[in-house]
């Protein structure tokens, strides 16, 4: 099969001939600026073109090289996100939220939240940045369908659309936000209004240029934490997932593509929601984080959503042996890989710390087991 087709397959539930392979196809399944540059001196590969796709994680898209010898059946399109103003290792987003650089890494982290002592009547003056803005979308239809029509790829409409809850956390604090989300709701669905007509303008003008050439687009919300999700499931279903509902629908009656919602952490109790609201792919399913068995998630909900990731970045990449990474890798392969619906990758961007032979050692077993 080729790789689009074999992803379809994989999408419909049923097993493709190999397992399809995700390295780079996403900015949550890249690589750390650092860790980038170790693997293509190992290879001897000498492009120095290393652009940083995301400035809050640091993280490049890999090169062409790598993406064919780790076999690789994705391909990314994105909006074109730019390079930020930074003055004094910080730089400032289109929401107002400074961001600083967390030296000596490449990461930027929120320093300021520009909505934390706001009231519902300060929402109508809240900075937001530009949906319209020709820039971001310039060169993507292009892009998309030169690889849609000249290449074997399955193709990702790659994150960018600002998510709800992320979002609200980082323009009212995190704790803020949790207050809010027991005592304060009017602000949270005052806020996630405009979010929601933001979103919706984003993702028109996103899919009217690449909707009918991706097989995938991304959507990012983090709901939980190592050990549990962030708030209750009933603060979810009674605040959060009906935009969830209604942005998820507004993509759904624009293109044919699955959404791809990536969402950290300890969220078993919340899957069968997210299902519900339209999520038809679960990455990154960070199988260190409590209830997040892959054997369990297969059974549970493996007919209705299709899982992308799984091997663990927290400890066994960066800490693990080859003979671990290879028995992990096997693993995964025969749980979630079982009848299709299933994306072999790592549980997040790989970083710095992770040594050159554990990636290498985690790509050669997929091509083994895949």
């Amino acid at each position: 099969m080729k790789s689009r087709e074999r992803v379809i397959r994989a999408f419909s539930h049923k097993e493709p001939d190999k397992v399809p392979v995700d390295f780079g196809g996403t900015v949550v399944t890249c690589l750390d600026y650092h860790a980038h540059k170790k693997i293509k001196k190992h290879y001897n590969i000498e492009d120095n073109h290393d652009p940083i796709i995301d400035y809050s994680m640091g993280t490049v898209e890999p090169c062409e090289k790598l993406k064919l010898k780790f076999e690789s059946d994705f391909r990314r399109v994105s909006l074109n996100s730019g390079i930020p103003k930074i003055v004094d290792n910080c730089y400032v987003n289109g929401f107002g939220i400074k961001l600083k650089k967390a030296l000596p890494h490449e990461y930027f982290d929120v320093t300021s939240n520009p909505l934390k002592d706001a009231g519902v009547a300060d929402l109508d003056s809240m900075l937001l940045p530009d949906p319209d803005d020709s820039g971001l979308y310039r060169g993507i239809k292009d892009k998309a369908r030169e690889l849609y029509e000249n290449s074997p790829y399955a193709l990702v409409a790659d994150f960018g659309v600002p998510g709800f809850y992320e979002t609200s956390q980082k323009l009212r604090g995190y704790e803020q936000l949790a207050c809010d989300l027991l005592i304060d709701r009017d602000f949270v669905t005052a806020l996630y209004d405009r979010l929601f007509e933001l979103q919706k303008k984003y993702f028109e003008n996103y899919l009217a240029e690449v909707g009918k050439y991706v097989q995938i687009i991304g959507y990012a919300d983090d709901l939980g934490m190592q050990d549990r999700p962030q708030m209750s499931p009933d603060t979810y279903r009674e605040v959060i997932k009906p935009y969830h509902k209604k942005i998820f629908k507004f993509i759904h009656e624009r293109t044919d593509a699955k959404i791809l919602l990536h969402c950290c952490g300890a969220i078993v109790p919340l899957i069968e929601d997210l299902i519900s609201a339209g999520v038809d792919i679960l990455n990154p399913v960070q199988t260190r984080a409590t209830g997040m068995v892959p054997e369990k998630l297969k059974a549970m909900f493996g007919d209705r959503l299709i899982f992308w990731g799984g091997l663990d970045e927290q400890y066994l990449l960066p800490k693990g042996t080859k003979a671990e990474i290879d028995a992990a890798v096997k693993e995964l392969m025969k749980t979630l890989g079982k009848n299709g619906g299933y994306v072999f990758a790592p549980s997040h961007n790989i970083q710095e710390d992770t040594p050159t032979e554990n990636i290498i050692a985690m790509y050669e077993a997929a091509g083994k087991y895949r």
